[in-house]
């Protein structure tokens, strides 16, 4: 019989959902989602929990009865007579294995809208506050657009390690505290000194309670959870002492007064118990672990951010063991420095844990998964923080291809180096060569994960830039994969779409319509009516949709698109000026990307206005409309 963890894998991955939609329906918490997957815990605590999740993955009751037999309980209808099969389950180790996969958090796909140049060369990226449309379903995002404003945001999810220790006998002794062990020797008395005895009635005095470790208003709180110690009674290590050590080490030198450590009072054993001192104490994060004679395990736990996080294609958070040799102080002060980067993050200062990793990176960390992660995060927030250019996502793509070397099932990082290489792409003059390289690892991506979202909807717009008819046609069988698996996402009709204009297929307006109804204000939506019905030679049904893309979006992103509606209907100095506005804008944001905007043969345009002549013919419709030079 299949282990509980395997048997959830499987219905997850067939329900096409994430752990993160999952745990918010069922309230079980994401990381212990993660958990029972991974098998680091072999079975639920409570049957209805189980339930809940059966039923929210639709479960048959066959295969809900299956779930519950895995988890150890008895299945819904047990027949009279009947007892409950042995369960397969492996026993839980207290040692994580030194190449345990990981999965750090991810970032978003982008939303195109259709341009002067390619009618679809511009879209969207999640940032880091941004929420995936299909994964949260909670509100749909107005960003810029990728082509003509390529913002190509990768999202950051919460972080989860697993700290995984192997030192001998001597190491371990390093972390016991720098305090004198040495017994004092009580005064002695004089052997005929009377004793004085207590009053028979007296009572002893109450033991004052220790006050609650809650993070203060403005206060940012970090708990260090004493070790759980599998030990001889001579063998006691206060690992969370020298943690402490370290990071109030790393904290004074990076002058955060507002941050707080304080040690827990009791020892936490299950992820279960972390997450609820997040909770009750509103800590940034919780660090906790075990060791026993030779073996250290530290896990770091935050709070779940479900309005920040962006679900990836592995959807769950890294287990990055790390080994300690002789050079325990170097090691600690590596795990201080990873934690507190992870801190950063968690309040959102992103340069700060950008600068943070690199000085984790300095350090050269020995274990190949953490050295993986720090090389993942900086890749992750080099764009971030010094803004979506050339350099910086060539900056996150060697990065990213470092973490791919030392781990490469880390198939979220293949997704993100795909998502930057197809930004590097959109802001190149020859975008080739990088829309083959990133379409090959949304590939890959998607042979693993066939039911997530995000890559299929990357790689369908790394076909569109193509603009053949092969792409195109697996452009369009991606977007409608999507609009299967996540029918209430408007990106999947608004892609399409695109894909039907560019093939001049009557099919775009009920893709946009469809689009519209999801998402009203999204200007893009706008833009692609003005664009569809203006490059067919419908001017007048155009312009309303013109006028009410200008008016969500005047930036000039979508003057282009009317001058070619007004300029059929004659307007020629209002199309002129709407022009002009384009190429200010582009001049503005994109200097260097004027040719791949059409700049000159903008600036024709506005010349044959200016003489009261129509540059929009048929032939020059259709060619705009193909998106062909």
């Amino acid at each position: 019989m299949s282990t509980f963890g395997k048997l959830l894998t499987r219905y997850i991955e067939r329900a096409g959902i994430t752990d993160a939609e999952l745990a918010r329906s069922t309230g079980v918490q994401r990381q212990t989602i993660f958990r029972w997957k991974e098998g680091l815990t072999a079975r639920p605590r409570h049957r209805e929990d189980v339930v809940r999740i059966a039923a929210k993955l639709r479960l048959t009751p066959e295969e809900r009865d299956a779930l519950l037999l895995a988890a150890g309980f008895p299945p819904e209808h047990l027949k009279p007579g009947t007892g409950i099969p042995a369960v397969n389950v492996p026993a839980v180790t207290a040692e994580i294995a030194a190449a345990t996969e990981g999965s750090p958090p991810g970032e978003a796909s982008p939303i195109l809208s259709p341009g002067l140049d390619t009618s679809a060369t511009q879209g969207i990226a999640s940032t880091q506050r941004v929420v995936s449309i299909v994964e949260e379903g909670e509100r749909v995002v107005q960003p810029a657009r990728l082509i003509d404003n390529p913002a190509l945001m990768l999202g950051i999810a919460a972080a989860l390690i697993l700290f995984v220790a192997l030192v001998g006998t001597i190491a371990l002794r390093a972390f016991l505290p720098q305090t004198d062990t040495t017994q004092p020797v009580a005064a002695s008395t004089p052997a005929t000194a009377p004793e004085t005895p207590l009053p028979a009635t007296s009572t002893p005095s109450p033991t004052p309670s220790p006050a609650p470790i809650v993070a203060g208003p403005g206060e940012h709180l970090i708990v260090i959870a004493p070790f759980v110690g599998y030990t001889s009674d001579d063998l006691r290590f206060n690992i969370a002492g020298r943690i402490r050590e370290a990071l109030e080490t790393e904290l004074q030198q990076a002058g955060l007064t507002d941050v707080r450590l304080a040690i827990w009072p009791e020892a936490l054993s299950e992820a279960e118990q972390a997450e609820r001192v997040v909770t009750s104490s509103r800590a940034a994060m919780v660090i906790w672990g075990e060791y026993d004679a030779g073996r250290v395990r530290a896990s770091l736990t935050t709070p779940t951010q479900e309005d920040a996080y962006w679900v990836n294609p592995v959807d769950a958070p890294s287990s990055l063991p790390y080994v300690i040799n002789q050079d325990v102080p170097r090691d600690a002060r590596i795990f201080a420095l990873y934690t507190l980067a992870g801190y950063y993050r968690t309040i959102e200062e992103a340069e700060k844990a950008l600068a943070v990793y690199r000085r984790t990176l300095a350090q050269s960390p020995n274990d190949p998964t953490i050295l993986a992660s720090v090389h993942f995060y900086i890749g992750l927030l080099t764009p971030a923080v010094q803004g979506y250019t050339v350099q910086s996502l060539s900056n996150a793509i060697y990065h990213y291809t470092k973490t791919l070397e030392l781990q490469p099932d880390w198939e979220n990082a293949r997704y993100n180096r795909g998502t930057a290489l197809l930004g590097r792409a959109l802001l190149s003059l020859n975008e080739q060569p990088d829309l083959d390289a990133a379409i090959a690892d949304f590939n890959a991506v998607v042979r693993r994960y066939p039911n997530r979202v995000d890559p299929l909807l990357n790689r369908g717009i790394a076909y569109y830039q193509r603009n053949d008819s092969e792409a195109l046609e697996a452009a369009y069988r991606d977007f409608s994969r999507v609009m299967t698996l996540a029918p209430d996402d408007p990106r999947g009709y608004y892609h399409r779409a695109l894909v039907e204009i560019r093939r001049n297929s009557p099919n775009w307006v009920a893709d946009l319509e469809a689009a519209w109804r999801l998402a009203p204000d999204f200007a893009p939506i706008q833009n692609a009516f003005c664009w569809g019905y203006g490059t067919a030679g419908e001017a007048e049904t155009a312009l309303p949709y013109c006028d009410a893309a200008v008016a969500l979006d005047s930036s000039g992103a979508s003057f282009d698109s009317r001058a070619i509606a007004l300029a059929q209907l004659g307007r020629y100095a209002e199309a002129a000026a709407d022009l002009r506005a384009y190429l200010a804008w582009v001049q503005k944001e994109h200097p260097s990307l004027y040719a791949k905007y059409r700049g000159p043969r903008v600036e024709g345009w506005i010349e044959a206005l200016e003489r009261g002549e129509n540059p929009f013919t048929a032939d020059e419709l259709a060619l705009l409309r193909r998106g062909a030079e």
